[in-house]
């Protein structure tokens, strides 16, 4: 009788890893890309006048606080209230930055409703926001000559994409 070999198993994806955290995996994971994309909001706010970056950064700051201690008592509904007052409308500007400064708001609000009610999605969206956003940056500078399947090569090949993915492979190992 010939041994019949059983395909390898093929180990499980990235987006597979993510949604396979546990509760405070998924908030640690979506506040370090928040935090991450918080220079992206400052930037912003400072050349535009707009928004609360202290508020913003408050909102981190508790975000991290109930990361390292379980008996910390946050209100997590009152903190997500606060979400839509440091949105900017990217109506309102001509300038590309109101959309990296809408996309840092949009991965603290991911954050902060990880912590009001736990989601196995959390990190995952967090993963897809962050790379949007770089993605976006760089299709401003990609040549204009490209197809579709140039344009995804030429996306993956960039440093900064690169920089991202690494960097996002790198932080799920640690959470």
């Amino acid at each position: 009788m010939a041994d019949k070999k059983q395909p390898a198993e093929q180990p499980p994806s990235f987006h597979q890893k993510l949604r396979s955290l546990s509760d405070w995996q998924q908030l640690a994971f979506a506040v370090a890309l928040a935090q991450r994309s918080a220079p992206n909001y400052q930037l912003f706010c400072e050349a535009m006048d707009f928004g609360d970056v202290a508020e913003f950064n408050k909102l981190l700051g508790l975000l991290w606080e109930a990361q390292l201690s379980k008996s910390s008592k946050i209100n997590w509904a009152v903190q997500q209230e606060k979400l839509p007052l440091l949105q900017p409308d990217p109506q309102d500007y001509e300038v590309y930055g109101v959309y990296p400064a809408l996309d840092a708001v949009m991965a603290l609000e991911v954050a902060v409703e990880q912590a009001l009610q736990a989601d196995p999605e959390s990190a995952l969206r967090a993963s897809k926001l962050s790379r949007s956003t770089v993605r976006q940056y760089l299709e401003m500078q990609c040549p204009e000559d490209l197809d579709d399947q140039q344009t995804a090569i030429w996306l993956k090949q960039q440093p900064l994409m690169q920089d991202e993915n690494d960097f996002q492979d790198e932080l799920l190992l640690q959470v």
